[in-house]
């Protein structure tokens, strides 16, 4: 993917998107982080998430998201780490737009990444977006999970975890791995699985494996959330590992997401509803 750098650097714009933006007037940071329009998607305290239409060059129009980032979302310890360059504690818009490439390049389908901006203040970044193609017809993925009888759950669910396993084979973690962060998108045959959100993706170094039983623990909650089955669980598990039994090892994460799931039950998610348990 070829990027152009506008606005005095402020903006970086994936070059075959940049005459879009710019025929709908977003092509500075300011613009873009002033705009009224659009639906808003997810809207959390400093961070808004919306869906725009823009014009396209022969009269139609192109879905797009647009997540943007205010300073009320960094608390006063987040902006001392971010301050110090702690691990992690980075512009989530510019990690996305960094983790969306890198997670293509994996092999699995994700979003199209149009633009990136960041300002900053005091040595730290305050305020950033980053804006995304539309995927075509997707449907999130406890939605269209909640619709499938048994055995198309099941395949359904295969499928899921061997983008689980391919993503963390390849390093990274999720940190927000619910069944909602897959998309589903139908097409002809089989239908697309997307994974979105990857504004907190990491390729960890130091408890690597706790991270992975802590994405297993949240997916598998939000299977249970969309109806799965402890068995659908077994069979998607053995599928992540690439086993036909459980060994030790195998067992040991199970039992650590496992613990995940249990304190997940004792709290309201973000991205959930309490459990609703089938056998």
């Amino acid at each position: 993917m070829n990027v152009e750098s506008i606005d005095q650097g402020r903006m970086r714009v994936a070059t075959e998107f940049l005459p879009l933006l710019q025929a709908n007037g977003l092509d500075s940071f300011e613009t873009v982080m002033a705009h009224p329009g659009g639906t808003v998607v997810r809207d959390f305290p400093g961070r808004r998430t919306v869906r725009m239409e823009l014009k396209t060059a022969g009269g139609g129009a192109s879905g797009i998201f647009l997540k943007r980032y205010e300073p009320g979302y960094l608390s006063a310890g987040q902006r001392l780490l971010r301050l110090i360059r702690w691990p992690g504690a980075g512009d989530e818009a510019m990690r996305e737009w960094e983790m969306l490439r890198q997670v293509s390049a994996c092999g699995i389908r994700t979003a199209t990444p149009i633009a990136v901006g960041q300002h900053s203040a005091g040595g730290i970044v305050s305020r950033s977006f980053v804006m995304t193609a539309e995927i075509g017809g997707a449907i999130e993925g406890h939605t269209w999970m909640e619709r499938l009888p048994a055995g198309e759950r099941r395949r359904f669910l295969l499928r899921v975890a061997e983008i689980a396993r391919g993503f963390h084979t390849a390093g990274l973690v999720h940190k927000d791995f619910y069944i909602g962060h897959i998309l589903v998108a139908p097409k002809t045959g089989e239908p697309e699985l997307h994974l979105i959100d990857l504004q907190r993706v990491a390729r960890p170094v130091l408890f690597r494996s706790r991270w992975i039983a802590k994405d297993l623990g949240s997916l598998a909650y939000s299977m249970f959330n969309a109806g799965a089955t402890y068995t659908d669980l077994l069979r998607a598990f053995l599928a992540y590992c690439g086993k036909t039994r459980l060994g030790p090892l195998e067992k040991r994460v199970a039992r650590t997401a496992f613990r995940r799931v249990a304190w997940l039950r004792t709290r309201q998610p973000k991205h959930g509803a309490p459990v609703r348990q089938r056998v």
